[in-house]
């Protein structure tokens, strides 16, 4: 089995997936890792997931300020993810975020508002 954690910390939030083989088994929402007063909490949530699967977790990490990763413990100076008997961290970018359905939805109902079905009279 392969448990895979994608942890996404933005200003507002970090929000965790936990995904064993094909299915999400978990998803939580919780406060930004800016807020975490112990600096362990982080790295010991990851450890317990580990152990609950008796396995070495892979985890995707994309954070907002890496400042707050390497004050976790998830990541070095040099923005290289952690390693530990228990996880593997890797660094990934945010993927930028489009809404091209959303442009196109909006451009067709004006069209159609424009031009209706069946054409003048």
């Amino acid at each position: 089995m392969k448990t895979w954690v994608a942890l996404n910390s933005t200003s507002k939030r970090t929000r965790v997936v936990v995904t064993l083989e094909d299915a999400v088994v978990l998803r939580a929402n919780l406060p930004p890792l800016a807020s975490v007063r112990h600096a362990r909490a982080v790295t010991a949530l990851l450890e317990a997931l580990s152990l609950w699967t008796d396995e070495r977790l892979c985890v995707a990490l994309s954070a907002a300020d890496l400042g707050d990763c390497f004050r976790c413990d998830l990541a070095d100076e040099m923005g290289v993810g952690a390693r530990s008997v228990y996880y593997a961290v890797e660094l990934v970018k945010r993927a930028p975020r489009r809404r091209p359905a959303a442009t196109e939805a909006r451009a067709s109902r004006q069209l159609a508002l424009v031009a209706p079905q069946g054409g003048a009279r």
